[in-house]
């Protein structure tokens, strides 16, 4: 129930903290009456994963920029934990997990619903109007979320449905490919394509290519009702014919610091001024790159480093916009290491389990390509309601992996590694 709960609950007062601390409280009163046992393997297992990210932000705080806020990621990612014991509890059996996915479709299709209600009358089922013009939020009070969460959730969403040949999946699929155009954010389409890319290796090679005809398709017919889309491609289409310039005159002299600048604020267009941001953690990166400016010190630190951004705007970022640039920039070289290394025991998990564990988690291991893909532009790994999809999603692939109540055939290279 919390683990579904850790999605259904988002748009809701109290957003993902009521999930979360509700799935704390369970776990805690799991591991003091004794429920611990039962979700030994995949509780250490999450555990480690945690670590890889916790000891660097500890290695980080001496150094931090902002100690306090940086003890307070510890203490949520300590909150985190004891959630994810309630979540592998309750994932222990395979109807634990069909109970899950079909409770994901319902509230996603759901928000599908509510976002084109939405689109097509100006506000939703609760009066919510759009937040910014052209771009629908759903039943989201703030702007951004309900596109996120509905595209990285894309692979969980749809995998059963479309592996058992429902009709009603390309239905939902086509719903959730205009919710997301409309959504207004190109990183939004990124993730989807991301997860339509993972789908399809359920799906014959002409399959595949009658999915990618019809997803072109569907960008183009729902282009013109997207303004901001529309906007940010001009941007980007001006952007790079200005890049191309810059680069030519800096091929041609390498020393022209007016192409140099040019250049700069042509990558910035392009980019939505995430140029600043890039420099910013680039040169946090630099000053400190072992232990980075902390743990949760991306904001409070980017002043310091954002000479390049217009003095008005040195203020307003909360974080980098990547994963892999906030990660290194507040827990340095180490912290990136620390989170490859958790990508990449995770992956040796899923090599080394049976056939069958591995197509149990398969739908969770599609959603986390998509979560953890390096080239996003919005997310980070530790804004709290991406962390707790990611919560959600990792406790359903330790679970698959792992519990041992999941009736499966052994294999001796699971067997071993465990």
């Amino acid at each position: 129930m919390f683990a579904l709960l850790l999605v259904a609950w988002q748009p809701f007062p109290g957003e993902y903290r009521v999930p979360l601390v509700g799935s704390a409280l369970l776990g805690l009163a799991l591991s003091l009456r004794g429920g611990l046992p039962t979700v030994a393997e995949p509780a250490r297992r999450l555990g480690l994963l945690l670590l890889c990210l916790v000891i660097p932000g500890l290695l980080s705080i001496p150094t931090s920029l902002a100690p306090g806020k940086s003890w307070g990621e510890i203490a949520s990612v300590a909150l985190v934990a004891l959630a994810g014991i309630s979540v592998l509890y309750g994932l222990r059996t395979r109807a634990d997990h069909q109970w899950l996915q079909t409770g994901l479709v319902v509230v996603i299709a759901a928000w599908i619903g509510d976002g084109l209600l939405q689109a097509i009358t100006g506000a939703d089922v609760f009066g919510i109007t759009p937040k910014a013009e052209g771009m629908i939020n759903g039943p989201f009070s703030t702007n951004g979320i309900f596109g996120i969460i509905v595209a990285v959730l894309t692979p969980l969403v749809l995998w059963e449905p479309l592996k058992q040949r429902n009709r009603w999946a390309i239905a939902l699929t086509g719903g959730l490919v205009v919710t997301v155009i409309l959504s207004g954010q190109r990183n939004n389409l990124l993730l989807l394509v991301l997860g339509l890319m993972a789908l399809s290796t359920l799906w014959s090679k002409r399959t595949r290519l009658i999915g990618a005809a019809a997803l072109i398709a569907a960008v183009v017919a729902i282009y013109p009702l997207a303004p901001t889309l529309q906007q940010r491609a001009g941007w980007m289409s001006t952007s790079a014919t200005d890049m191309a310039t810059s680069l030519q005159r800096l091929q041609d002299n390498p020393a022209d610091t007016e192409a140099s600048q040019h250049l700069f604020d042509s990558l910035n267009r392009f980019t939505s001024d995430r140029a600043f941001l890039i420099d910013a953690g680039l040169k946090m990166i630099h000053d400190r790159p072992l232990t980075g400016v902390g743990i949760n010190a991306f904001r409070p630190a980017y002043p310091l480093y954002a000479q390049l951004a217009p003095h008005g705007h040195r203020s307003k970022p909360s974080h980098a916009h990547n994963i892999y640039l906030e990660v290194t920039a507040e827990t340095g070289l180490i912290g990136l290491a620390g989170l490859l290394l958790a990508i990449g025991l995770g992956w040796r998990w899923f090599l080394v389990a049976s056939a069958e564990r591995q197509a149990l988690a398969a739908p969770y291991a599609a959603t986390l390509f998509v979560m953890l893909f390096p080239l996003t532009t919005h997310t980070v790994l530790l804004a709290a309601f991406y962390f707790t999809l990611l919560l959600m999603v990792l406790g359903g692939y330790l679970s698959a992996l792992f519990s041992p109540e999941i009736a499966l055939i052994a294999n001796p290279a699971e067997e071993s590694e465990a």
